[in-house]
């Protein structure tokens, strides 16, 4: 497998992985737009776009990227339910229309009832480079196999981990899988932003296991670069860490406090303490 990476006349940069019979590109904002990622799969004759940034200046250049590519947008997928991912998806979907926006039922069933809400807290915080509406999704991802131009994906769903929902997607044939927010860079902290570190520790076992079963080399997270297979035991060394902590402490504060003396070594600090308001119920996630 060949890496590329690229640095254009853009803010945000992109990193390719050169497969057999297809490219991933994996656009990549500044630390100001917290490293969310937006990753297009070039297949033969199309391409797939995976998440849609968080400001819409960023999803901008993930737009001008795909029309570099030169050629058709088959469908926008969208991961989970933070808005991190879903709000650049306006600007996408108004730039290339016609396209669908494809994601699981559970994932859409919750943009119904608290996306714009999300939304319109979002950019209280943050300003108009939120989106000013959600955009529902149109169509709905089923679990399981599916073949592309040629291409064997496996679509996989987990409940109650780092988001409510979450959608992975492998490529079995190429040794790679997008596996979201469930995992980072093993110097890098989670966005711990839900208590449910039993769940998300047997999903990331479930990864652990698929990456023995593919032959896994390449895991492509939701923050910053992707990561080897390797990090997957510091993610759930990670977790369990974090889940001593949080059972220890009464307060944001006081939580990533004990988090920071644990992990000296992760990084961003600022990670940590957005994902700790949105742990303690200041923030909506």
């Amino acid at each position: 497998m060949d890496i590329t990476k690229e640095k254009k006349s853009m803010d945000g940069s992109v990193q390719t992985l050169d497969l057999d019979g297809l490219k991933v590109h994996i656009y990549t904002p500044p630390d100001e737009s917290f490293l969310v990622n937006s990753t297009i799969l070039e297949l033969a004759d199309r391409l797939i776009v995976v998440d849609g940034q968080i400001f819409q200046r960023f999803a901008r250049e993930v737009g001008d990227v795909i029309d570099g590519l030169g050629k058709p947008v088959d469908r926008f997928v969208l991961t989970h339910n933070h808005p991190d991912h879903y709000s650049g998806f306006q600007h996408l979907t108004e730039r290339f229309p016609g396209v669908q926006l494809a994601t699981t039922a559970s994932v859409r069933d919750y943009l119904v009832r608290l996306g714009q809400q999300v939304l319109d807290i979002r950019r209280a915080m943050f300003g108009d480079e939120i989106a000013s509406r959600i955009v529902i999704p149109d169509a709905v991802i089923v679990p399981g196999e599916l073949v592309i131009s040629g291409v064997r994906f496996l679509f996989q769903e987990f409940h109650d981990t780092e988001a409510e929902f979450t959608l992975t997607i492998t490529l079995p044939d190429h040794g790679v899988a997008l596996v979201a927010d469930l995992l980072a860079g093993k110097h890098n902290h989670l966005f711990t932003v839900q208590p449910q570190f039993d769940r998300w520790i047997a999903a990331l076992g479930k990864i652990r296991n698929d990456v023995a079963r593919f032959g896994l080399t390449t895991l492509i997270v939701g923050h910053g670069a992707p990561i080897d297979p390797e990090a997957v035991p510091a993610n759930i060394a990670y977790l369990t860490t974090v889940k001593a902590a949080y059972d220890s402490s009464g307060t944001a504060e006081d939580f990533v406090a004990a988090v920071s003396a644990s992990l000296p070594d992760r990084s961003p600090e600022g990670w940590l303490s957005f994902s700790s308001q949105m742990l303690y119920g200041h923030v909506a996630p």
